[in-house]
């Protein structure tokens, strides 16, 4: 296991939290300690640019401003309101979130990250962030971002275990404002580090969206949260793409729990 020494370390803290006092991002989901706008803001940012959620999420909050409301809340709404934050199963996953807490949880997201990581829509970087900008905890969040600075600054090989990269996030904790030190090393892997990342690739990249399924599947949830219904023939022809493509895509949603296929016709769930 690859070990920091104390004073280098220590350095490197200083480096990074003098960058973030000069440049740090304002950003409106920082400046929260609720624990719903913090879970929001952090499933809203799972493979999306920051930019696209800060056009997003104030409208989100204004229209369900707490785990009850969200709840409540229709699958064509939800998703009429995500629409351009991509992945649309996390926002159904949201919908799912906040009906667990309720039903559940009194209203109140747990505190535990093991209880957390079982929930809909979070993993172990979720939770780990969930709990890091609502308490301040003592964890390590490691997301793209700190995996491209700590390949960076420590000159460590792109294949370098997430693991070992995980050990070495603990190792550089400050003892104190591990909130502003996530949020100061997001700043710096956006804001100081080479855009192409010096040969460093995400560890997770996203393949090519023209073309994709994705892209059909993005496009059929946009159509129905317009219409209550669509014929897999009217589909394809507004697309323009193949009837195998789009029977794919289809039912790539339908597996997903998005959608319903009688016959011809789709709909929402």
């Amino acid at each position: 296991m690859i070990k920091i020494p104390p004073q280098k370390a220590a350095t490197f803290r200083r480096k990074i939290f003098s960058f973030y006092r000069k440049h740090g991002r304002m950003l409106w989901f920082r400046s929260t300690m609720d624990l719903y706008k913090i879970t929001v803001s952090e499933i809203m940012l799972q493979q999306t640019q920051v930019e696209r959620v800060m056009e997003k999420y104030p409208a989100w909050i204004k229209r369900w401003s707490d785990w009850q409301s969200l709840a409540k809340a229709s699958n064509r709404e939800v998703l009429t309101m995500w629409s351009g934050l991509g992945y649309n199963r996390r926002a159904l996953y949201l919908k799912k979130l906040a009906q667990a807490v309720v039903k559940k949880f009194n209203g109140q997201l747990p505190d535990d990250p093991s209880i957390l990581r079982k929930l809909p829509g979070i993993g172990l970087y979720t939770a780990n962030a969930i709990l890091i900008f609502a308490f301040n905890e003592r964890l390590a969040a490691v997301d793209t971002n700190v995996r491209k600075v700590i390949l960076h600054e420590f000159n460590l090989p792109p294949t370098t275990s997430a693991k070992e990269i995980e050990a070495i996030a603990f190792q550089l904790l400050p003892r104190r404002n591990v909130k502003d030190w996530h949020h100061a090393l997001m700043d710096y892997a956006r804001l100081a580090l080479p855009a192409k990342g010096q040969g460093i690739r995400a560890r997770n990249s996203q393949s090519r969206f023209e073309g994709s399924q994705r892209q059909i599947r993005g496009a059929i949830i946009r159509q129905l949260t317009l219409k209550n219904c669509l014929s897999l023939d009217a589909v394809t022809q507004s697309l323009k793409r193949s009837k195998a493509d789009v029977r794919a895509a289809v039912l790539s949603l339908q597996r997903d729990g998005m959608v319903t296929v009688r016959g011809n016709i789709i709909r929402l769930v």
